[in-house]
């Protein structure tokens, strides 16, 4: 009977981790339930709290929808606005309740994730929240912070409980990402993107800022459901737009977003007086790919090209696709001899792919890829990117001339030029 249930499909060396988990928070509830006396105020406050979290999933739906629709690894679900406050404010068994129900009642709007999954986001929570509300404690606790006056102490210890329950909720969650070991998903692309660390930190500043208020009246809470829609509806604006800028067949920047970043990269190296690589890849005979497999498997191939650059290069590098098989990188800060060793590595990388790829129902798999890749370096090769490109197409033709396979710099092509002219 338990075969078919989600969590027994999880790794073996994650399900203990996420039932003790359960069990931790579990008994953190239980423990607070037999330690505290409960108000009305309080219940009050988390009933306030639970309603506009569910208001919040409510009102939010169709936005939320689009928003699950183009976001990436790591969606952030700003329903913190709410926990958070009630983390500050009440119990832990009563902030244990206004967690519960506002997942509880997103998980029965969005089916989209595991139960087991969301369970464990819950009991997570509530771990964090216990352990920030442990810091409120060391000063009084939250009926001795949050009074007439607002002593500078009181934003302090606040400011400390919410680094605590950020910390603590990341690195729990990152825990269960390595033990699940899913391919194509880390903790480095899940947790990278800086922007998504900055809105869970803003949500969970707002979620502050609704604690001091509701301290001193839950009707104040009517003031805070507008302002949270509309950072929901900026924050969808602001990922459509990203998503403009990537490639949907392999993630990586389309043609227009690697060049913005490229001219970005390209004025500060002028300011800061500093070098940067670029590459060009090119796969070798990709169009046998496609006519052997089919056009889907082709699609695969260059998906695991992609992750495969992707790996060999770090965060702030920038990866784009320029359409067909042709892939650009571009490398701040990085010498022509370090664009070299870089492109070594892609090279050596693609050349150990193994791609399983469907084909007319089965699966196939591909083997024995190769890239060539031409480098140029700024200034050397060109003061601005278009230059830059050609130069680094000019070495990636001479790679194909070559025997392809194989890495050239552009740097390398001026010797024979200037012997000829000699």
């Amino acid at each position: 009977m338990f075969s078919g249930w989600q969590l027994f499909q999880v790794p073996r060396r994650a399900v203990g981790y996420l039932l003790a988990v359960d069990a931790l928070a579990l008994l953190i509830v239980l423990i607070s339930t037999l330690q505290v006396t409960v108000t009305v105020s309080e219940i009050v406050t988390a009933s306030v709290l639970a309603g506009c979290g569910v208001a919040h999933t409510e009102l939010a739906s169709t936005i939320e929808k689009a928003r699950r629709a183009v976001a990436g690894q790591g969606h952030v679900d700003l329903a913190s606005v709410w926990v958070f406050a009630g983390v500050l404010l009440l119990p832990t068994p009563l902030a244990a309740a206004v967690i519960a129900v506002i997942y509880a009642h997103y998980q029965w709007r969005n089916p989209f994730v595991a139960w087991h999954r969301r369970v464990f986001g819950i009991s997570v929570m509530i771990i964090a929240g216990k352990v920030a509300a442990m810091l409120l404690d060391l000063v009084g606790g939250a009926g001795h912070l949050f009074g007439p006056t607002i002593a500078p102490l009181t934003v302090l210890v606040v400011v400390a409980a919410l680094v605590t329950f950020s910390a603590l909720d990341v690195a729990m969650i990152a825990i269960r990402v390595l033990l699940y070991g899913t391919p194509g998903v880390t903790v480095r692309k899940g947790f990278s993107d800086p922007s998504k660390h900055m809105l869970e930190i803003s949500t969970l500043f707002y979620g502050a800022l609704l604690a001091f208020a509701l301290s001193y009246s839950p009707a104040l809470v009517v003031l805070a459901l507008p302002p949270v829609l509309m950072l929901h509806r900026s924050v969808l604006l602001k990922q459509v737009e990203e998503k403009a800028r990537k490639d949907s067949k392999t993630g990586l920047l389309n043609s227009e977003g690697w060049h913005e970043r490229a001219n970005r990269e390209r004025s500060r190296a002028v300011r800061a007086s500093e070098t940067f690589g670029l590459l060009m890849v090119d796969l070798d005979h990709f169009k046998r790919v496609n006519d052997t497999y089919g056009h889907v498997a082709g699609d695969a191939v260059l998906k695991a090209v992609a992750d495969a650059i992707s790996k060999e290069v770090r965060d702030y590098d920038a990866v784009g696709r320029f359409g067909g098989e042709e892939f650009v990188v571009l490398l701040p800060g990085m010498s022509d001899d370090d664009g070299v060793g870089v492109a070594e590595r892609i090279r050596h990388a693609v050349t150990q792919l193994v791609v399983e790829a469907p084909v007319e129902g089965a699966t196939t798999v591909i083997r024995n890829l190769s890239a060539s890749i031409g480098v140029s370096t700024f200034p050397a090769a060109g003061d601005d990117i278009e230059p830059l490109l050609l130069a680094a197409d000019a070495a990636l033709y001479q790679a194909k001339n070559g025997g392809r396979n194989q890495v050239v710099s552009s740097t390398a092509l001026v010797k024979p030029v200037l012997a000829v002219a000699a």
